[in-house]
């Protein structure tokens, strides 16, 4: 621009790159520019399509490889990964420009300053350089080479959007990164805020701020649940969330609870409920564990108690009264008894009735239709086994969260039923937590 050639680059190799975040195609590029070694991890065909997702990171040795703490620059390359793998396109450029443009050996010296009392801006100035001198003209190039010209570009930081602008890119939209801070990292970020313009809130809640660190992995799908909280009239978005153990038991029989997964699982099943307008049990599961259905392990609101019952056999005693800040919606059909019906809304909870399946169950269609009218948009469903496989038979699961234990139990089997067509978890993902095992991803139908 500004009237001078702008270089033009090719892509040298191209490989498969199967990740921990899904698979990618590694772009390999030539490089008149600067001669350093820029990638792209780039999912699904990109080429003329609008709006691409797109994170330009620059390289970080310390944070991306060893996971320090002293920034947040792995936490952002692994968010990003996520964010791409679940919108099923878009593009991670990968930039050879450590210590925002400084190189390595300075940037550690800088860190050495800086635990002398210097920021990380006064810490690179007194070391003879500028506070940022990385550059995206070799960002904006790969992307002109792969195709794209209109992207919803990831990150925090306004230079990138300007940088990129001038080269011909049209920034969209911007998608906010922010990660989780602490005592090791929060005065690096306040000084990116303050003095660098990084788009940062540390006085206002955010997403990246409520998810614990060790449930950062899920933070994508949290974000995820959060816009749809925000879409309007649409029909309600359903999570299938439950524990079994290694060989399918979810407890020993119907008429007995057992616990399953541990306490870093049962924080996830919690943080799972707050980001969720409503959860959904059936009156079976009600029964027998007469569970709180509320928000006690991470900070959130309860999400709305949904009660799947027939015949209106709610106990007029459950914990969910006095434990839940919401009091349970109670869907019946209609030959539920009138009295009950009565009772139960003199307690103030909400009786609805809706048509019967064939099999004398509710009839999930228009159970779907009254959580839409009822502007419920997101419903995480935890069980019982009745329930699950009902919503599995139906078509009726976007979502699923599923902790596996290391136990076997021979009981009673979260799914008794065949699903036919058989159903599939998309770029399914596996996480270590604790001694449990989390499964997690899009259900879709086998064709």
């Amino acid at each position: 621009m500004n009237g001078k050639a702008v270089p033009t680059i090719e892509t040298l190799v191209r490989t498969r790159l199967p990740t921990a975040h899904g698979e990618f195609q590694l772009h390999y590029f030539s490089n008149p520019v600067d001669d350093k070694e820029h990638v792209a991890l780039v999912k699904a065909d990109v080429a003329g399509k609008t709006n691409v997702p797109v994170r330009v990171h620059s390289e970080c040795l310390t944070g991306d490889v060893f996971g320090s703490r002293r920034c947040d620059c792995g936490k952002q390359l692994d968010l990003s990964l996520q964010l791409i793998e679940q919108a099923g396109f878009g593009i991670l450029i990968y930039l050879r420009q450590e210590g925002r443009g400084i190189g390595l050996l300075k940037k550690l010296q800088a860190y050495n300053l800086q635990d002398q009392g210097l920021d990380t801006v006064e810490a690179n100035i007194r070391l003879g350089h500028l506070p940022d001198e990385r550059d995206y003209t070799q960002a904006a190039l790969i992307l002109h080479e792969l195709g794209v010209s209109s992207i919803e570009l990831i990150t925090n930081n306004p230079d990138k959007i300007s940088g990129l602008e001038a080269m011909g890119i049209k920034v969209e939209k911007r998608v906010p990164i922010e990660s989780v801070y602490h005592h090791e990292n929060v005065d690096y970020l306040k000084s990116k805020a303050e003095k660098l313009r990084h788009l940062l809130r540390f006085d206002q809640p955010n997403t990246a701020g409520l998810v614990p660190e060790e449930l950062q992995f899920m933070q994508p799908f949290i974000e995820k649940l959060d816009e749809l909280n925000h879409d309007r009239g649409r029909p309600p978005f359903f999570t299938l969330s439950y524990a079994q153990s290694i060989d399918g038991s979810i407890s020993l029989n119907a008429e007995s609870s057992l616990p399953l997964s541990g306490s870093a699982s049962l924080k996830l099943t919690h943080l799972l409920r707050a980001h969720h307008d409503a959860l959904l049990i059936g009156i079976n599961t009600t029964l027998v564990d007469n569970p709180r259905l509320n928000v006690r392990h991470v900070e959130g609101d309860d999400p709305q108690p949904v009660i799947l019952d027939c015949l209106l056999r709610f106990p007029e005693d459950a914990k969910m009264l006095g434990a839940s800040s919401k009091l349970p919606i109670v869907v019946a059909t209609d030959h539920a008894p009138a009295d009950k019906q009565r009772r139960l809304e003199a307690k103030g909870i909400r009786v609805y009735r809706v048509e019967q399946s064939s099999d004398g169950h509710i009839d999930l269609v228009a159970l779907r239709k009254l959580l839409t009218e009822l502007d419920i948009k997101t419903v995480m469903v935890e069980g019982g086994a009745e329930v699950i496989n009902a919503f599995l038979l139906e078509g009726m699961i976007d979502y699923c969260v599923i902790t596996i234990a290391p136990k076997i139990i021979g009981g009673l089997r979260a799914i008794e039923k065949p699903c036919r067509p058989m159903l599939e978890i998309k770029n399914c993902r596996y996480h270590p937590l604790g001694n449990d095992l989390i499964l997690y991803g899009a259900l879709l139908v086998d064709d």
